[in-house]
């Protein structure tokens, strides 16, 4: 009777033991996440660099240009793509100036965010700005405070102060944001660009034929008959 007594005694005193283990695993698994949830409502937005708004001929959603020109580009890009940026930095605006202030041709916007989450993030909250009107102006600021690829730069945080830096409601954008209601659109812009062809970002489809940012100009120039 001692022994069984003492078993028993034993057999409580380790399922003890083993809920207490449980117990504090699960409260130190709740405090962890806690902790995690408050650094990133803490963590800083970091830098924002303003926009100096630039004039856009004939702006509707995400096209811009004569939409009776002769010539149409679709731009398949992506918002962390570095060619992408260095296309928006260093030629966009002669692109504009050349091309599309004149008439002769007329472009859309055509997302395709194929690097990684927030490509995707980034690119509906551009689609949420567009919902206020503001696009291109969005468009700009992603570029304008780009930060390399998959780096966190575009996180929630980030995007919202984008937008409330251009001045756009910040409770609707928010509330955009949030719902992820502009994904099936990130989605149709990636179906678009494979079933054209496209395997990488800048690529440009002038009138159906595909040529990289470097043959852009050169490819407008024949068609234009300035070559």
């Amino acid at each position: 009777m001692g022994k069984r007594h003492e078993l028993r005694k034993k057999r409580i005193q380790k399922s003890r033991k083993k809920r207490n283990v449980i117990l504090i695993t699960v409260i130190t698994f709740a405090v962890l996440v806690s902790v995690f949830i408050i650094y990133q409502s803490l963590k800083p937005v970091g830098e924002i660099k303003a926009l100096e708004p630039v004039s856009r001929p004939e702006t509707d959603g995400l096209t811009m240009g004569n939409p009776n020109a002769s010539i149409v580009v679709e731009e398949f890009a992506d918002f962390q793509c570095v060619v992408c940026y260095q296309f928006w930095k260093s030629m966009e605006k002669e692109f504009i100036a050349k091309y599309i202030a004149t008439g002769d041709v007329f472009l859309k916007f055509v997302p395709f965010s194929f690097i990684g989450e927030e490509s995707v993030q980034a690119t509906e909250a551009a689609l949420c700005a567009d919902e206020q009107g503001q696009f291109w102006n969005y468009h700009d600021m992603l570029f304008l405070n780009w930060n390399g690829e998959n780096t966190g730069n575009f996180s929630d945080k980030r995007l919202v102060a984008f937008a409330s830096a251009i001045g756009l409601d910040e409770n609707n954008f928010k509330s955009c944001l949030s719902s992820n209601r502009h994904n099936k659109e990130v989605q149709d812009g990636l179906k678009l660009g494979r079933s054209a062809g496209v395997t990488g970002t800048p690529t440009f489809s002038v009138n159906g034929q595909l040529v990289y940012a470097n043959e852009l100009f050169s490819k407008l120039d024949e068609l234009l008959g300035k070559q």
